[in-house]
């Protein structure tokens, strides 16, 4: 148990640290999922594009179509937690998983890359090692279309949002 302990401390040192490089005062919602979801859900990608409907502007699950986030309170999230996570899965179901596809094998899951690689200043998003605007990067970077940069830095920036959370 002294292990777990000392973990748990060094992971909460850590959060605490990032939060201050990037301003952020609340937590990391992908660290939350992959902490207190994954286990039985998987990637939070994944399962909210195989197991969430979007019906308009609401996110509905298949055994609770109209009252997932007062279910989503009832199942290990706190009252602060259920909207930040609900958009997020929201944000995900409605996500083609392009990032995965094309950008996974070199660069990590999204969420593990903007933590390692990006951090969020004003609004935009840097490289962490080269100070330079990830927008500048990506209209050079494999030869993407403007599109494709276009949604990129959606991504990347609502990624970002989840992570380094304002």
């Amino acid at each position: 148990m002294p292990g777990v302990c000392l973990a748990i401390g060094i992971v909460s040192v850590s959060m605490v640290l990032l939060a201050r490089e990037t301003g952020a005062s609340d937590i990391d919602l992908h660290w939350l999922w992959d902490n207190r979801c994954a286990d039985c859900h998987g990637h939070a990608g994944e399962f909210s594009r195989q197991f969430m409907n979007v019906d308009g502007n609401e996110l509905q699950g298949r055994h609770h179509v109209h009252d997932l986030r007062r279910f989503m309170g009832n199942h290990y999230l706190s009252e602060e937690e259920v909207d930040a996570v609900y958009q997020m899965l929201f944000s995900l179901a409605t996500s083609p998983g392009k990032y995965r596809k094309e950008c996974n094998s070199c660069h990590d899951i999204a969420a593990e890359f903007v933590r390692s690689k990006l951090v969020l200043r004003d609004g935009t998003l840097y490289g962490r090692g080269t100070g330079r605007p990830v927008h500048e990067f990506l209209e050079v970077h494999r030869g993407l279309e403007p599109e494709d940069v276009d949604f990129y830095m959606e991504l990347l920036t609502r990624v970002a949002g989840e992570v380094y959370r304002p």
